[in-house]
């Protein structure tokens, strides 16, 4: 079992966290000092010192940073620049394929073996350049669909579409239902306009998870590409149907977020200043079918109607963001608590700009957050010393002091 060991790096401030016997070892990381608790934890067990929850596993302010950073690319994007938001934020994929290469075989020729040894190594160009002699007609290997199963991914992997989907419909002569050759084949197709084919191989390609996915996706983006606005409610409802049960994890795609993005992206080629965008009142619709209020739902909202130069739908989103994250730091144990008296005092000029509607002066806080050196490095001040920093390492139970 895992156990945390924290210490000061100016002092001797130390302590353990996580089981011990009889006992459980805590942490208070708002006034830092040490607890020990029964091996039966009371629910929720706070510090008798100071009242902050205590930490009995991997203590929370090595997020701080982190969560600093989240704060600090909304307030820019309200700011006018979105690329911090941009650098942060997930680009989830539109449609999901298998490229998992095909393994050699016992017997396989010399130069079969090499290239498909070469495509599990990374080395797609290679790759490519030794399968696709071995399938040249005279070669004698042409009707070998492992081999063209081979190519299409190497080719998707040095960005030869035209060529992967040639080799993908060589799987699919041999294989019709090979469902691999199916999605890999009908995601060529889709991101190249022809939804009608792609949607013939994504309904072949069987109940897995990426063939569902693919199937709510086409209907997704088929609808965009022709819907002037939002696309109605029954296609929507349709590509929930098709998809996997929504997940909330920050890059898995959604139905929701794939639409709002689509739009967005679709806005960015109609190009216009911003001053009269049609397309705001559609991603206003479009929020309501975001699954989830995560902060990554609403930052890529955020980061929408800032690569849009919408500045008032921005200033709106951003604000709101930006107020719920900011409460959620001055909440942390490391800032609430008396150790947390320098960060939370920053943070306090940071809420006051941004109640005033001054992101460029709350953005200017922030930054001076993040260059401190301790919370670069997932360390807090210490309160013991006032000069060092408390930083944690992880070790294993036969390794506790």
């Amino acid at each position: 079992m895992t156990h945390w060991r924290i210490a000061c790096d100016a002092c001797g401030v130390a302590a353990a966290i996580g089981p011990s016997g009889e006992h459980v070892d805590a942490w208070c990381e708002g006034c830092q000092l040490a607890a020990r608790l029964p091996a039966r934890v009371p629910p929720a067990p706070r510090c008798e010192r100071c009242g902050q929850p205590l930490t009995l596993g991997q203590p929370r302010f090595e997020e701080l940073y982190g969560r600093v950073q989240e704060l600090a690319a909304v307030v820019a994007a309200w700011d006018g620049d979105p690329a911090p938001l941009a650098r942060i934020l997930p680009e989830r994929p539109r449609y999901l394929t298998d490229l998992t290469p095909p393994d050699p075989r016992p017997g396989d020729p010399e130069p079969v073996r090499a290239a498909l040894v070469a495509l599990h190594e990374g080395r797609f160009r290679a790759a490519r350049e030794s399968l696709e002699p071995l399938l040249a007609p005279q070669a004698g290997m042409s009707r070998q669909p492992r081999l063209w199963h081979a190519l299409a991914i190497a080719a998707e992997r040095v960005g030869e579409p035209a060529l992967a989907e040639a080799a993908w419909s060589r799987v699919i002569e041999h294989a019709p239902d090979d469902s691999a050759a199916r999605l890999g084949r009908g995601a060529l197709r889709a991101r190249r306009g022809d939804f009608t084919a792609a949607r013939e191989d994504f309904a072949r390609a069987g109940q897995r998870h990426e063939a569902r996915w693919d199937r709510a996706a086409a209907r997704i983006l088929e609808a965009v590409a022709i819907t002037p606005g939002l696309p109605s409610p029954e296609v929507i409802a349709a590509a929930r149907m098709d998809a996997p049960a929504a997940s909330d994890y920050w890059i898995d795609p959604t139905v929701g977020r794939l639409l709002f993005s689509a739009l967005v992206e679709r806005a960015r080629t109609r190009g216009g200043d911003g001053t009269d965008c049609p397309d705001a009142r559609v991603l206003h619709a479009a929020e309501f079918e975001l699954e989830f209020e995560t902060y990554w739902d609403r930052a890529m909202v955020v980061l929408g109607y800032a690569r849009l130069g919408l500045t008032g739908d921005t200033a709106v989103a951003a604000a709101t963001l930006a107020a719920a994250d900011l409460a959620t730091l001055r909440a942390e144990p490391a800032v609430a608590g008396p150790a947390g008296c320098v960060l939370a005092g920053a943070l306090e000029r940071v809420g006051a700009a941004l109640a005033a509607g001054e992101p460029h002066a709350a953005r200017e806080g922030l930054e001076t957050l993040l260059a401190r050196e301790d919370l670069r490095h997932y360390r807090v001040p210490c309160l013991a010393c006032g000069r060092g920093a408390i930083g944690v390492g992880a070790f294993e139970e036969d390794d506790a002091p």
